[in-house]
Parts: C-alpha cells; sequence; structure tokens
C-alpha cells in the first residue's frame, strides 16, 4: 500500500484520479477532499490510498479493524492534547 500527496490544480487531480481508477492494475482507497495549499489559491492537495489489488486492500481494511478493536482506554475517555499537571491548575 502507498500513501500518496497529490497536489495540482483541482482539474488535474481529477483526471489523475479517474485515471488511476480506470486502470486494473491500481485501487484507489479513501481519497481525501480537495485540501487548500498555503500562498495560493489555484493550486489543491488529495491524500490517498494505493493497492496493488483487491486482496491487499481486504487485508488492509481488516488489520484496521484489528487494531481499532484491541485498544483499551481504561475509563473510556480518550485524551488528546497537551496533558495537564497539577501545577497548570
Amino acid at each position: 500500500m502507498l500513501k500518496i500527496r497529490l497536489q495540482g490544480t483541482t482539474k488535474d487531480i481529477k483526471w489523475f484520479l479517474k485515471m488511476m481508477e480506470r486502470d486494473k492494475r491500481f485501487v484507489i482507497n479513501n481519497p481525501s477532499r480537495f485540501l487548500p495549499v498555503k500562498g495560493t489559491e489555484k493550486y489543491k492537495r488529495v491524500f490517498t490510498e494505493v493497492f496493488r489489488d483487491e486482496e491487499d486492500l481486504r487485508r488492509y481494511a481488516e488489520q484496521q479493524e484489528i487494531e481499532r478493536q484491541s485498544k483499551y482506554y481504561g475509563s473510556g475517555t480518550v485524551f488528546i492534547g497537551r496533558s495537564r499537571r497539577n501545577s497548570d491548575y
């Protein structure tokens, strides 16, 4: 599996993704929405995953599901960001 960042005009990115989807050698998975590029309105970015075949995609999806199920967070609360110390209160 490859994780790819595409950068260009929206027209060029759409053309490239359509070309890749038509090519039977590759499977495109989960392309992101068009993201802005700092400093320009003309160019955008898209992130996507490319697999060799459907079997690789299936194995990757199964592995992601196993990892998602096997995480234990104690109380079920997930803390994201900077942790606080007692002195921060």
